[in-house]
């Protein structure tokens, strides 16, 4: 293999690292967004403000 087809595949395999990456974190982001809203949910059903909870 010469040197210039090992820094395309290099770069290629960088790439799909980084896009794997960002999808990860977008995961991540999705679920957070949805905890937060059921949390939201459940304390306007139980009428619960971030003051009682902290007490």
């Amino acid at each position: 293999m010469g040197e210039q087809r090992y820094q395309e595949l290099m770069q290629g395999l960088n790439q799909l690292f980084q896009e794997t990456e960002q999808d990860t974190q977008a995961r991540r982001d999705t679920e957070r967004q949805r905890v937060i809203e059921e949390i939201n949910a459940l304390m306007k059903l139980h009428r619960l403000t971030l003051e009682d909870i902290c007490e």
